[in-house]
């Protein structure tokens, strides 16, 4: 079923006649993007999504030439600095953080719609949405359905089955 998943997140990238290799953050950024597209925002939904990111120059870079080559003008990558505009994010993706730091991010964001995705499993366990996880040589996520719902968003039934761990 990974495997899949994987072939879907492969084809944003690929051209009819050509594939390429993605590195970690290009693969990241798909994941990201897919995320997206299987989330369900609270009424109203947000006219434009804004993906932030936190802590990792390349996966933002990588963000940004996925949407331009997906042609998403409704869309924008968005690197944080600090957390005083984190509350304009629909994704927030936090790079690598330790628990202080994950704290700091999600301290203004305790009631708010965003999708908060983290690649560590200390961020996803303080309270990110998804956990994006490297294992050796495989990328895999895990849900937090209930962190979700409580802030309002919901995941198509297509992700939950597709995720390692939904709680």
């Amino acid at each position: 079923m990974i495997k899949v998943l994987l072939g879907l997140f492969l084809l944003i990238f690929c051209s009819q006649n050509q594939a390429k290799a993605l590195n970690e953050n290009e693969l990241k950024a798909a994941f990201l993007y897919r995320f997206s597209q299987f989330s369900k925002w609270p009424p109203p939904p947000p006219d434009k999504l804004s993906f932030c990111v936190v802590g990792n120059n390349a996966l933002y870079q990588a963000v940004s030439a996925l949407l331009q080559a997906q042609d998403q003008s409704r869309s924008e990558a968005i690197e944080l600095p600090n957390n005083e505009q984190v509350k304009l994010c629909d994704i927030l993706f936090l790079s690598q953080q330790n628990r202080q730091q994950t704290q700091y991010w999600l301290s203004e964001l305790e009631q708010q719609p965003i999708l908060i995705v983290a690649d560590t499993s200390e961020g996803f366990r303080q309270g990110a949405m998804i956990g994006l996880i490297a294992d050796t040589n495989n990328l895999s996520f895990r849900i937090n359905l209930t962190d979700a719902k409580r802030r309002g968003l919901n995941f198509s039934a297509h992700l939950l089955k597709l995720a390692s761990e939904v709680r």
